[in-house]
């Protein structure tokens, strides 16, 4: 079998059964931002500081003691808790989940056929062989003062996480996780945002998907430095564990989650109907200036190539 097959074998089989949603989202960022959407910053906060307090609880509660290794364990189990789909066994942040179920977050909810991605019935799996790829599309919110597809979420905790494991267990470098992470063009069948994470399944390349995911690690890295200078958790011991300081989105959602502002790139076939669909709106990406990107740590990891060099005007006064 002939990796073009494989892959619509895999998608097609994995979209029908409902494993699609975890790997075919993309968000229409420009269409969205026709909605008016309240800030969903606090009632999200809220719902990460839960779970570190929970981790801290059960810290706390345990006869035998809890070192910095164990809390490590539990702050893992509770805020990067993971729910399994019963069909597939696909493995989905329940965050994102618990997000879903919060009435006091408003999101900006398409008909696929209304998105910018919506010239063909990409969200019907059953047409992979013919159309060549599946899309979904992942509901907008406002976080951080930003627009940002709540798919964002998910890479925020399970990329960030993932990433945060491999430097430990590797000793790699962050660039050199966000590297593995993002892939190589001709490994269509990797996990990877090149493979079936993105380009492969989608036809879209999603520079806002690494950069959630490099937040994420920063997230984690920060979480998990237990009584460091930072960290959300001190103390332990006799005293218990205590939080230092409580986490809020605002801390690491930039710009470069937005993609109508981190452009992704397309399949060429693809591209030119996102075009179409931009057109159509009076839109272009990105909607507005994205050359700040550049100053982001480590921003050629995850900043579309456009945004890292100084725009005409700037150059021509250099």
């Amino acid at each position: 079998m002939n990796s073009t097959r494989a892959v619509a074998a895999i998608a097609v089989f994995s979209a029908v059964m409902g494993a699609a949603p975890a790997s075919a989202n993309e968000t229409d960022n420009f269409t969205c931002r026709t909605r008016f959407l309240r800030d969903a910053t606090a009632a999200i906060d809220a719902l990460v500081n839960g779970t570190i307090e929970r981790a801290m609880a059960r810290a706390n509660s345990r006869r035998d003691g809890c070192d910095a290794d164990c809390l490590i364990r539990l702050l893992q189990d509770e805020v990067g808790r993971s729910t399994l789909h019963p069909l597939t066994f696909v493995r989905h942040a329940a965050l994102a989940d618990a997000i879903r179920r919060t009435p006091a977050v408003e999101r900006c909810h398409l008909a696929f056929r209304d998105t910018i991605y919506g010239a063909r019935a990409y969200n019907q799996p059953w047409r992979y062989p013919f159309l060549g790829r599946i899309i979904f599309v992942a509901d907008s919110i406002r976080l951080g003062g930003r627009l940002v597809g709540l798919d964002k979420v998910e890479h925020f905790v399970r990329e960030g996480l993932d990433q945060w494991r491999v430097m430990r267990r590797d000793g790699v470098t962050a660039a050199a996780a966000l590297q593995r992470e993002q892939g190589k063009p001709g490994r269509r069948l990797a996990w990877t945002e090149y493979g079936v994470k993105g380009m492969s399944l989608t036809g879209v390349f999603s520079y806002a998907d690494l950069a959630a995911g490099y937040a994420g690690y920063q997230f984690w890295s920060d979480l998990l430095s237990v009584g460091h200078t930072g960290s959300f958790v001190a103390g332990g011991g006799r005293t218990g564990y205590v939080l230092q300081r409580r986490f809020s989105f605002s801390s690491y959602v930039t710009d470069a989650w937005d993609e109508a502002i981190n452009c992704s790139t397309f399949h060429p076939d693809l591209g030119k109907e996102v075009a179409v669909a931009l057109e159509k709106r009076g839109l272009r990406c990105p909607v507005a200036a994205c050359h700040h990107l550049a100053a982001l740590p480590d921003a050629p990891l995850y900043v579309n190539p456009a945004c890292l060099t100084p725009p005409p005007a700037e150059r021509a006064q250099s």
